[in-house]
């Protein structure tokens, strides 16, 4: 209303803040639930600039607003993904980071859990590399059960801090339900999650990869065919794990800043590399060409990184006032398949 940003709602949001605490969602505003006075962005920050906000700030999305506090929209990280020039161009950054070496035990921690019930529906890759996806390190999957109503599962997530539930049944995996499943396919059709199964909301047989599967084939997959998430089976089809694109993304930065500390002479060519392709200069410029020099090299040839100015050109925002209802903003969300931001009196307020 009027301009202003005062706050953000997003898909997990809505699952941990409403529906795992059953809040009454026609009676209930937004502006219960939102997240306040979230940072801002230009839009003539590029996408290389965003990413790196987003990485260091542990972000999902980005509100975007001019000098003046004009709300111009949101972008995901799944925008910047998809902005970024395609596969081809995240098939260089995680190729040239995958055989960095890292300081956690992440990667066994999700090697170690399997659930008991096989994967009828797991069909193994045929293409071979030296690279599985075993080096993108899996999170370890939050299991749920297919008798379970929704209002189970987004409780368990909301305690693991989680935005994705594999859901298994008596012949193994059957589904995966996420936070944008809960808005889309629960909220915003007005069911009740305590007496609604999970089944009838997850997304059943799931595509799935095998942690010996070429890693580029999965994140291909994801990029693609827009997924975020992504079950991970065993040679046996157990599920083992589940990748979530925005934990790899964040995950190749990380591993691209501590190769950056080790050699300050492949930082010095990553500057001169990328200085040449955006035309920026200043330690600002330098820090993110450092990171992102591979990766903005493959997608982007001669060309300068695109501004979130053209990735929101001609995309409306989700925009709703503090008093909307929380029904109301999920059928919103579900439309639009973003994050709401919450405007009043010409301010972004969450």
């Amino acid at each position: 209303e009027n301009g202003t940003l005062v706050g953000i709602f997003g898909f997990k949001d809505m699952m941990t803040r409403a529906v795992a605490k059953e809040l009454p969602t026609h009676f209930s505003n937004v502006d219960k639930v939102m997240t306040p006075n979230p940072e801002s962005v230009s839009p003539d920050m590029t996408v290389v600039e965003a990413l790196q906000v987003m990485h260091d700030n542990k972000f999902l999305n980005l509100p975007v607003c001019e000098a003046d506090g004009t709300v111009c929209g949101l972008v995901g990280v799944m925008d910047l993904i998809y902005g970024c020039g395609g596969a081809e161009g995240w098939r260089s950054l995680f190729d040239t980071t995958m055989g960095m070496s890292v300081s956690d035990d992440a990667s066994e921690e999700a090697s170690r859990y399997s659930a008991r019930a096989s994967v009828k529906s797991y069909k193994p890759m045929k293409k071979q590399s030296e690279k599985p996806v075993s080096k993108l390190r899996p999170k370890k999957p939050l299991i749920s059960n297919i008798n379970d109503n929704v209002l189970m599962v987004s409780r368990m997530l909301a305690n693991k801090r989680g935005s994705a539930s594999l859901i298994i049944g008596s012949k193994g995996l059957a589904g995966i339900i996420t936070d944008t499943d809960v808005t889309r396919r629960l909220v915003a059709k007005d069911l009740e999650a305590a007496t609604t199964n999970v089944a009838s909301v997850m997304t059943a047989n799931p595509t799935v990869v095998s942690m010996d599967d070429p890693a580029m084939d999965a994140l291909s997959t994801m990029v693609e065919n827009h997924f975020r998430h992504l079950p991970v089976v065993d040679s046996n089809g157990a599920v083992v794990g589940v990748l979530d694109i925005a934990k790899c993304l964040n995950d190749a930065i990380s591993k691209l800043e501590k190769a950056e500390e080790k050699s300050s002479s492949a930082a010095e060519d990553a500057v001169k590399q990328m200085a040449s392709l955006q035309g920026a200069g200043g330690n600002q410029a330098a820090m993110l060409t450092q990171l992102l020099g591979p990766l903005m090299a493959q997608a982007f040839g001669n060309k300068s990184s695109p501004t979130l100015r053209s990735l929101l050109a001609g995309k409306p925002a989700t925009i709703v006032s503090p008093t909307t209802t929380i029904y109301e903003t999920a059928v919103i969300m579900a439309e639009a398949r973003k994050a709401a931001l919450v405007v009043e009196n010409g301010t972004l307020v969450g």
